[in-house]
């Protein structure tokens, strides 16, 4: 959650480019002696360029229990009662269990399915949405969707940015074709090929397509399912525009959809519907907070993360008095820095003006989100984490997942 973050997967992207297209440039000329495959090969190899599947992270015991919270020997037994495969991996004379996410979010499902863990009575749509770029959004989003499925949740998280990064983060590639990524010896299921605007019905523009041809398993059936985005979503801001009831397609659409009322494509079985926007006032960030029950809204302490709080604020003021829509507000602040007077300050001055809005977790500035990012790994397996940055993380998704089940035990009322 570095400030330079969004700069940092910008020039990742531009370097990406640059690489696919010299390698077009050479295998066009024909290079003498050497295959396609070997071309791909040498390639995959470049900075910035190599594409991981994060649920190739494994994690011993200990480790997979903290996550769980579960001790390590409830673990055991439950592999043992419903026969989970299990890697093995030599600790000097020793075999030792090592979990892969999906191997947790396994056990997660199991749990569910014995009323240990329960989902909610109705689908929530959140958007994690704040005019201002060098938040940290994305990064919360995407840990956000797998802490909430490590409660038990079945999370959708939708890329509904075209810069494609919460995609990214999850180990797919929006740049390059599935023939392209197996040049370069990637599964082409590493490739984006179709996006949200492949499941909203938009005129021509874009083809509809069903669930099971868009949505992306990055850690497996039982794990945070994902609606990739890519470039050619920026296309979708025309095509709403050109619609009748431009700012409610979204609305429309989830309504629908989570009642299991769209051909193709039924969302009634995720408990949770979590968007990552652009910081911008396009018309699908504004769709997403229009359709949102919850809008969580990373902020720095500074002045400029303050105003567009505040701006966030007024104009969902003005949504809910043109459209009679109002979605809950949750500000978490992000990138705090212990022991600095104006930070202090910064938060003291949120919580006085927002008072309940503000979430009582705080997401500490740490270098391990950087980190995590340049090894493509999510914050919350990666192994080199601090408590004080993957603990701050799991503790927001506690909190969140206790906010919504607030909010709906009052609508219930």
């Amino acid at each position: 959650m570095e400030k330079n973050l969004k700069t940092f997967l910008a020039i990742s992207m531009l370097w990406r480019i640059f690489v696919i297209n010299t390698y077009k440039r050479f295998r066009n000329m024909g290079i003498q002696g050497m295959s396609d495959s070997e071309i791909g090969k040498g390639n995959q190899d470049y900075d910035g360029f190599n594409i991981i599947d994060p649920n190739q992270v494994l994690m011993k015991p200990n480790v997979a229990g903290k996550l769980l919270g579960l001790t390590t020997k409830t673990i055991r037994n439950l592999e043992d009662e419903f026969d989970l495969d299990i890697a093995r991996v030599a600790q000097g004379a020793v075999a030792t269990r090592m979990y892969s996410p999906e191997n947790l979010f396994n056990i997660v499902s199991l749990r569910r399915s014995r009323g240990q863990l329960k989902g909610l009575s109705r689908p929530v749509i959140i958007s994690t949405y704040v005019q201002k770029g060098g938040t940290g959004k994305t990064t919360m989003s995407v840990n956000l969707a797998i802490g909430l499925a490590m409660r038990g949740l079945k999370v959708l998280l939708i890329d509904n940015d075209p810069q494609g990064d919460a995609s990214s983060m999850l180990g797919y590639d929006p740049d390059l074709k599935p023939e392209e990524m197996e040049q370069y010896g990637v599964s082409p299921d590493r490739a984006v090929t179709a996006h949200l605007g492949n499941l909203i019905p938009l005129g021509s523009m874009f083809n509809t397509m069903p669930l099971n041809e868009v949505v992306k398993m990055p850690f497996g059936v039982e794990g945070p399912h994902l609606i990739p985005a890519d470039d050619s979503l920026d296309e979708m801001d025309t095509a709403l525009r050109a619609a009748n009831g431009a700012d409610f397609r979204y609305s429309l659409f989830f309504n629908k959809a989570t009642k299991g009322q769209v051909e193709g494509c039924d969302l009634s079985g995720y408990d949770v519907i979590l968007l990552d926007n652009a910081p911008s006032t396009s018309l699908l960030s504004r769709n997403a907070m229009i359709a949102a029950d919850m809008i969580i809204c990373p902020i720095r302490m500074d002045k400029f993360s303050i105003k567009a709080l505040t701006r966030l604020q007024n104009r969902l003021v003005e949504f809910e008095e043109d459209f009679n829509r109002s979605s809950q507000v949750i500000a978490v602040p992000t990138m705090f820095v212990r022991g600095r007077p104006r930070a202090l300050a910064n938060l003291a001055r949120v919580t006085e003006i927002f008072g309940a809005q503000v979430s009582e977790t705080t997401l500490f500035h740490s270098e391990d989100y950087s980190k995590a990012l340049e090894e493509s790994i999510p914050l919350y397996f990666w192994k080199s984490a601090t408590e004080s940055s993957q603990g701050a993380m799991r503790e927001l998704s506690k909190e969140i997942h206790s906010r919504i089940n607030k909010m709906l035990e009052l609508e219930e009322r």
